[in-house]
């Protein structure tokens, strides 16, 4: 039983809280992503005016 109750799946200490986020999937990685998500889709944004931009030359280039 003792076995069990030290068993963290947390390197470098398991506290309270950190054992309940890896017990429900939360991992380090995961709080990484979810941080980085928004810069992301600001680059998403960036390519998507970019497209829109070359596509507006392009059809009025074509369209005189």
């Amino acid at each position: 039983m003792d076995k069990v109750k030290n068993s963290c799946p947390v390197t470098g200490g398991c506290d309270k809280l950190s054992c309940l986020l890896s017990k429900v999937g939360v991992t380090r990685s995961l709080m990484i992503t979810l941080a980085l998500l928004p810069f992301a889709w600001q680059g998403v944004n960036f390519v998507a005016e970019g497209l829109s931009a070359a596509w507006q030359i392009v059809t009025t280039a074509v369209a005189k």
